[in-house]
């Protein structure tokens, strides 16, 4: 609407501007046919004789429908009448294209299930990519090892409803995918958008946990020796011999406090 009527004011304009009829004209070239009268009535405030000699401009990238077409500037926002015509609605999170799969205590950060197990090399390689991927993004994640403590491979296992392998990132309870799924959305443009409200302000402290200093407790392996077993899963009491350590786990770790 807003086009057409900016189209019908330069009509007007364009007939004032045009000479009556059997005004004196330059006589006509003797190489080209002498063309007829052009009268003012030829064109029409319907604003056609624009639309059937625009030429239509070749775009790069996305084609974007004509029916919602995207304001370019503050004018094309205020009706033929002066009022302000709203804005068009701001584009919906990208991450409610993901699975909801969140895991315990992941609902409004960044959970990344990784392994330091060297059995498998391309797995450990994955682990080393992602991980350092966030890290460059500055982004705080909490890293959770699953070779450090069984409990959280059988938690990565029940939050995907299958026997995933690591490295395996959540973003606000979103499943976002493994290591290709999320590199191709970084060589894509689109992880970051993801992980905007985790990447921290310039002035902002950056957690211990993941994307900045490593904690000193842990350093960074959010694990550290069970105080009571001292790493031995064993507790003695008087004579009666050992008994198995009931704070740690199958390795003798507990999670680091100062992580939590």
């Amino acid at each position: 609407m807003i086009i057409k009527t900016l189209k019908a004011r330069i009509l007007r304009a364009l007939k004032s501007s045009l000479p009556a009829a059997g005004a004196d004209s330059p006589p006509p070239s003797p190489t080209k046919p002498a063309a007829g009268p052009v009268h003012a009535d030829a064109f029409s405030d319907d604003a056609s004789f624009f639309d059937a000699r625009e030429a239509e401009t070749p775009t790069k990238g996305r084609h974007r429908p004509s029916s919602s077409p995207e304001p370019l500037d503050a004018w094309e926002l205020v009706d033929e009448d002066g009022r302000a015509v709203p804005a068009p609605p701001a584009d919906p999170d990208p991450l409610l294209g993901f699975p909801a799969r969140c895991p315990p205590g992941g609902e409004r950060g960044v959970v990344l299930y990784t392994t330091t197990l060297r059995g498998v090399r391309r797995t450990f390689e994955d682990c080393n990519g992602v991980r350092a991927l966030l890290e460059n993004l500055a982004v705080a994640f909490q890293e959770r090892d699953v070779s450090m403590d069984r409990g959280l491979r059988d938690q990565l296992w029940a939050v995907t409803g299958e026997k995933a392998v690591p490295p395996r990132l959540f973003v606000r309870g979103r499943d976002v995918g493994g290591a290709a799924q999320v590199l191709a959305l970084h060589e894509e443009g689109r992880l970051v958008p993801l992980l905007l409200p985790s990447v921290p302000a310039p002035d902002e402290k950056i957690p211990a946990s993941g994307g900045g200093a490593k904690c000193e407790a842990c350093g960074g392996l959010s694990f550290v020796v069970c105080g009571e077993c001292d790493g031995s899963r064993k507790v003695f009491d008087g004579g009666r011999g050992g008994a198995r350590c009931r704070g740690c786990n199958e390795n003798g770790l507990v999670m680091c406090p100062l992580c939590l």
